[in-house]
């Protein structure tokens, strides 16, 4: 008798634990979808320092311009027209972008980096502090961290996903890759930068 009220509340107990686990693996797959499938890590695998002055060099980076167009007018299959019509009224999600992601027109940024954050100053623009992990800044959801030594950051709002990759090419060197979907469209744009030492 004693070892079957043991076994019970064995039983019991994992049940118990069950809808636990359950909520705990719904999260994390929330979270997985939530971040596009990114799954980033605090630190890069080797020592990777993006601090310093970057110079833009336009010969080879594309210009934010291809961002500048009409919103399509096509409808998605999951919109009703009603939605549909009110967001081709707030204009193109691809226009705002190249408005509110300071990186595609920089010409020069300012990098302070450390071990959980990175500060940048975009010339034009303004001061962008990123913190590693998952924050809301405005209307944007940004996930920031690390896939090998690559910075990424990822802001998401309704209808709109901006992925940012900052990667050292060489010592002096930096590509940043830009892919941004909007307006029913998926654009790709890298930007060059290579360090200076030129005063601001």
């Amino acid at each position: 008798m004693p070892s079957t009220l043991i076994t019970q509340t064995a039983a019991a107990t994992r049940l118990g634990n069950a809808p636990a686990r359950f909520v705990a693996a719904l999260i994390g797959v929330t979270m997985l979808v939530g971040c596009g499938g990114l799954n980033l890590e605090p630190q890069p695998i080797r020592p990777t320092n993006l601090s310093g002055t970057w110079q833009l060099d336009t010969e080879a980076s594309d210009s934010a311009n291809a961002l500048r167009n009409k919103p399509s007018r096509s409808v998605r299959p999951n919109r009703s027209i009603r939605e549909e019509i009110q967001r081709i009224s707030r204009g193109s999600g691809l226009a705002f972008i190249a408005q509110d992601i300071q990186v595609l027109k920089a010409k020069r940024l300012k990098i302070e980096q450390g071990d959980d954050s990175m500060g940048v100053q975009h010339w034009p623009g303004v001061y962008r502090d990123v913190t590693w992990g998952q924050r809301e800044r405005g209307l944007w959801r940004v996930y920031a961290g690390w896939e090998l030594s690559d910075l990424l950051i990822q802001s998401s709002a309704d209808d709109m996903r901006v992925l940012e990759r900052y990667q050292l090419v060489n010592s002096d060197e930096m590509r940043v890759t830009i892919i941004v979907t909007a307006d029913g469209q998926t654009k790709e744009l890298q930007r060059l930068f290579r360090r200076t030492s030129l005063p601001l």
